[in-house]
């Protein structure tokens, strides 16, 4: 059912809608679009992962293959007598294998490749990969300290992740006690004015809920029948009441004839403004699920959340993505083909060298 039945209009010679009566109007437009935009995110949502199984995954399974057999060829050439390579050459080739496989130790499946490249990366690195991993969150967690000026103690981080819940709890531990903070203020006229104005939307539901109630008892059913629809109607009215779902409750009053068209455009602007913090509530809520359905799908997908992301894009998001993965395979695929000889090989691994080196941050 649309809002469009619950609009608030102004009766034939009546005053017009003062300010709250049209902002509860806006609202029920806002509420009906919210609705629609996360009922697309839920549609557009399966459609992606669906399509994303169907036409990213296999490219990017081959890709990884073929990264697998670079690691591998990338042994076998520190491993030929005929190549004469340069300390250089030899630390660029095991320092390209090591990012190689630790990117794939990450993201490969297979259990066995994933022990080939452990082996590989320990015996190039000179470590294991998880003493380097440790390594990196020491690190990382010596650099939060200093920014922060927070004292993390000796846990060590498995991950990012843990290291930030870290860092927040810390935080909130070294606020002042509250017996050293500031007597707490006597609440503003506002605060007291949006405090009031809470408890009435509150009330204001329980009636609307009441009368749906009292409507609705098994004990005015004028037959079987009739039990059975108020049976079927009240878990209804529970649910709405329990999420203070106030358009809800509404809709079920005009389904079972409580209130009418008359009845709507007398609503005064007291009642309005009740009805306006509900919805305005609800429509909060809809907003965080369309903003966690969104995150949700970046971070199952590896997308870059910001700018936020747009359902009406996902399908260029996924057509970009078949795109990257067919370059990034071509590229893989010509590296492999060029380290088939050697002078080939030593440019090919000195662009990467260079490359590399530009992008690290400092």
């Amino acid at each position: 059912m649309t809002t469009q039945r619950h609009l608030i209009r102004s009766a034939a010679g009546a005053p017009p809608l003062s300010a709250e009566q049209r902002r509860f109007n806006q609202l029920l437009a806002r509420l009906d679009k919210a609705r629609a935009e996360l009922q697309a995110w839920d549609e557009q949502g399966r459609l992606f992962a669906a399509a994303h199984a169907r036409r990213v995954e296999p490219l990017q399974a081959e890709l990884q293959q073929c990264q697998v057999r670079l690691v591998r060829r990338l042994d076998a050439l520190l491993g030929e007598r005929r190549a004469k390579w340069t300390r250089s050459d030899r630390q660029q080739i095991g320092e390209t294998l090591c990012d190689l496989a630790a990117d794939l130790i990450e993201h490969v499946d297979d259990e066995a490749q994933v022990a080939e490249m452990r082996a590989l990366f320990e015996r190039h690195a000179g470590h294991d990969i998880d003493t380097e991993n440790r390594e990196a969150m020491a690190a990382m967690k010596a650099l939060t300290e200093a920014m922060t000026g927070l004292d993390l103690g000796d846990e060590a981080f498995e991950d990012e992740d843990a290291l930030m819940r870290a860092m927040l709890e810390r935080r909130a531990q070294a606020q002042p006690e509250d017996a050293g903070r500031e007597p707490a203020r006597k609440p503003s006229a506002a605060q007291r004015r949006q405090e009031r104005e809470r408890a009435e939307a509150s009330q204001s539901l329980r009636e609307v809920y009441r009368k749906l109630a009292a409507a609705l008892h098994p004990d005015r059913a004028s037959d079987d029948a009739d039990r059975a629809r108020r049976d079927a109607l009240m878990p209804r009215v529970n649910q709405a009441y329990e999420a203070r779902d106030l358009l809800a409750l509404l809709s079920l009053q005009l389904e079972i004839e409580q209130v009418d068209a008359e009845h709507m455009a007398r609503t005064t602007a007291a009642r309005a403004r009740q009805y306006n913090r509900l919805l305005g509530e609800q429509l909060g809520e809809i907003q965080a699920e369309i903003d966690g359905r969104r995150i949700a799908l970046c971070m199952d997908f590896g997308l870059d959340p910001y700018p936020p992301l747009r359902h009406e894009r996902l399908g260029a998001v996924l057509e970009g993505l078949v795109r990257q993965c067919r370059a990034s395979l071509a590229a893989a695929q010509a590296d492999l083909a060029q380290l088939d000889e050697p002078v080939a090989a030593k440019a090919l691994l000195r662009r990467r060298w260079r490359a590399a080196r530009q992008d690290m941050p400092f």
